[in-house]
């Protein structure tokens, strides 16, 4: 039976606690920004980024521990989630936004998928992850004026 301290998320703890540095750092950096519009995204990916983080590491500190379904994460699954998000990363120079990112959601959707399929969720996942994606797209282009990839495959 595994102690209390082998079943706290130590990884997760750790990984939360560089990306609050990497917020920091990102926070550091735009005070040097002159213009509103050049630092109030990144100010705001930072902040959030670091307020996640601590809410994480506070959960991970408090939450009950369940000895019996720890072990049940699986790092062929972490691998691919990362793989998915590199992958529509370099994707999107060609494919553009939309399409990668459609890509990028079904791959991590069903990487992630631990219930089995029902019928129910293979009609709603993908519409919302297709309304998921549409938002982002619309919200940064129309409303955050913030250019997204079209791709290379659909330009002339």
């Amino acid at each position: 039976m595994p102690t209390e301290a082998q079943c706290r998320d130590t990884g997760g703890i750790i990984v939360a606690a560089i990306f609050i540095f990497i917020g920091v750092l990102a926070l550091w950096d735009t005070f040097d920004y002159t213009d509103a519009d050049s630092f109030v995204f990144p100010r705001t990916v930072a902040g959030a980024m670091i307020v996640f983080c601590i809410a994480l590491i506070a959960w991970s500190l408090v939450r009950p521990i369940d000895a019996a379904t720890r072990g049940a994460e699986s790092t062929p699954r972490r691998v691919g989630l990362v793989a998915a998000m590199l992958v529509a990363a370099l994707l999107m120079p060609y494919a553009g936004f939309l399409l990668s990112g459609l890509l990028a959601f079904a791959a991590i959707v069903w990487l992630a998928m631990y219930d089995p399929w029902t019928r129910r969720r293979l009609i709603v996942y993908p519409l919302v992850g297709s309304a998921i994606v549409l938002g982002f797209y619309f919200l940064f282009t129309r409303v955050l004026l913030v250019p997204l990839p079209i791709g290379r495959l659909f330009i002339g």
